[in-house]
């Protein structure tokens, strides 16, 4: 070691070892509540282990299908379900009501698609992801041959009573049903680390 003693007879200075281990037990702690640790630049921290506590968890997340046909009536923005959740990583996608509701504050950032079960054209269609009763996020085209909608944006979630699903819409006349393709018809979503 490369040491002196300040003011108070504390050891202060450079300590060279090749390996350090706990005392006793098998937790070894650096520093003390309040301390600032630095790693200089140009080091390089190499773990071949289990790192917890650092940066962020992109969690929350979800990813549901549907894979059941879902009848959408005329000219009304219609709840979407999905009966299949592929990963729910909190249990806050519920498949009865198509809600995601996260736990945790944040930004998320969700996406979803849908395609119709008919090869008739439709003059326009629509499908929103809605935060709690409005729509943010939407995607309207005209509707050609089985196309796939697709809508995603990010949104802030207050992590108690904020609530995210989807809607579909058309004006076809009539009801008009989604097809049952998983591939196709989904929602998802993930906690974005800041």
């Amino acid at each position: 070691s490369d040491s002196s003693r300040n003011i108070n007879g504390d050891i202060m200075g450079t300590l060279f070892v090749d390996k350090l281990d706990p005392q006793s037990g098998t937790s070894l702690e650096i520093g003390s509540s309040g301390d600032t640790i630095t790693i200089p630049s140009g080091a390089t921290i190499a773990n071949s282990g289990t790192a917890t506590g650092f940066g962020g968890s992109m969690t929350p997340a979800f990813y549901a299908t549907a894979t059941t046909t879902r009848a959408i009536p005329d000219s009304a923005w219609t709840a979407l379900t999905y009966n299949t959740e592929v990963w729910d990583s909190a249990g806050c996608f519920d498949t009865s009501t198509g809600k995601f509701t996260p736990t945790t504050a944040g930004k998320y950032f969700l996406f979803a698609s849908m395609r119709w079960d008919t090869d008739v054209n439709f003059n326009i269609s629509y499908l929103g992801i809605y935060k709690n009763t409005s729509v943010d996020a939407q995607a309207g085209f005209p509707q050609d041959y089985y196309n796939i909608y697709y809508t995603g944006a990010i949104f802030e979630a207050n992590g108690s009573s904020d609530y995210f699903w989807t809607k579909a819409q058309h004006n076809q006349g009539g009801s008009q049903n989604l097809s049952a393709s998983a591939y196709a018809n989904f929602f998802g979503g993930y906690k974005i680390i800041e």
